[in-house]
């Protein structure tokens, strides 16, 4: 399966949800809060998006350095944000500001961790969202998507199905308008069925008075199901064993399905849409590679030469 949403904060204010389902819109990922500061848009997206019957997720963007601020975060979420509503799609930390790429992956973790659990303490779907940038460089990305759901950021042309959700494009698209409903927005596939999983688990504001588990006779593919298990719906260790084969279906297979994909991947590779006023050392500097990778891996012979407009290939 493969579903079309965005996801949008202030700066999207005044947008018409209405208007962005009659384009195709089948949910929307909410900014909740910045830090520790609710976002001005968040109710009025909330309520619009409920009245349009829109799939509705939320996410925190974090600055937090330490673990006591990561929990300060995660509670400011759940009582001032998440509280007295319901959510069909998971929510997810926004891993990506400036002060925690100076942390080192050790704290990054711990800060991820801390915040997950405290959201999955309070009956929510957590999960975690980043680039490919932060995910190889400045967390543990490919051990922690082992335990959180994943909403991976890399704004190419390839479909990345790797994890459960793909945010594809933003301000630059390369595969659609970067204009939804009259505003720029970034734009996203989920390819997990996550409303049906948290309803079902009783998770964010859903209640259930009679838990759902899998079907007591095998009708789902090993395929799909490894893309379950790694979007959080059959638990983990001892657990997802013990459900898995309550339900018929054979853990090893499942289970190895899941390690091989989450076998660390060559990442897709990204194009930078080159701005006025950029230059291509600047560019290198962005992306963490050489001048003279970039420039032979595009054919440019000289590397000062690059002009506004001019789609740059940046290797991996």
């Amino acid at each position: 399966m493969r579903k079309f949403g965005i996801d949008i904060s202030r700066w999207q204010r005044g947008m018409d949800l209405a208007q962005a389902k009659a384009e195709g819109v089948e949910f929307v990922i909410l900014r909740g809060a910045n830090s520790c500061d609710k976002d001005s848009c968040f109710d009025d997206f909330y309520a619009q998006a409920r009245r349009w019957g829109l799939g509705v997720g939320a996410y925190q963007y974090s600055m937090a350095t330490t673990i006591d601020e990561a929990r300060a975060e995660a509670e400011y979420m759940i009582n001032t944000v998440l509280s007295g509503k319901q959510f069909d799609y998971p929510i997810y930390l926004d891993c990506e500001d400036e002060v925690q790429k100076r942390l080192g992956k050790n704290t990054m973790d711990a800060i991820i961790r801390t915040w997950c659990d405290a959201l999955e303490a309070a009956g929510y779907f957590a999960g975690v969202y980043c680039n490919g940038d932060f995910y190889r460089n400045y967390c543990s990305g490919a051990e922690l998507a082992k335990r959180y759901t994943w909403w991976y950021a890399a704004w190419c042309k390839e479909e990345i199905t790797d994890y459960p959700m793909h945010q594809f494009g933003g301000g630059t698209n390369l595969v659609r308008s970067n204009i939804v409903a009259g505003h720029v927005c970034d734009q996203d596939y989920c390819y997990t069925d996550f409303p049906s999983i948290i309803k079902a688990a009783g998770k964010n504001g859903h209640s259930t008075d009679t838990p759902q588990e899998a079907p007591t006779t095998p009708s789902k593919t090993v395929d799909e199901l490894a893309v379950e298990v790694i979007a959080g719906a059959w638990g983990n260790g001892a657990e997802r064993q013990q459900r898995l084969e309550a339900a018929g279906y054979s853990y090893a297979d499942v289970q190895a399905a899941v390690n091989a994909k989450l076998e660390p991947q060559a990442p897709a590779e990204e194009v930078y849409t080159v701005q006025s006023g950029d230059t291509l050392w600047g560019i290198a500097q962005q992306y963490g590679t050489a001048v003279a990778a970039i420039a032979n891996h595009n054919d440019i012979s000289n590397p000062s030469l690059i002009y506004a407009g001019q789609e740059i290939r940046i290797p991996n």
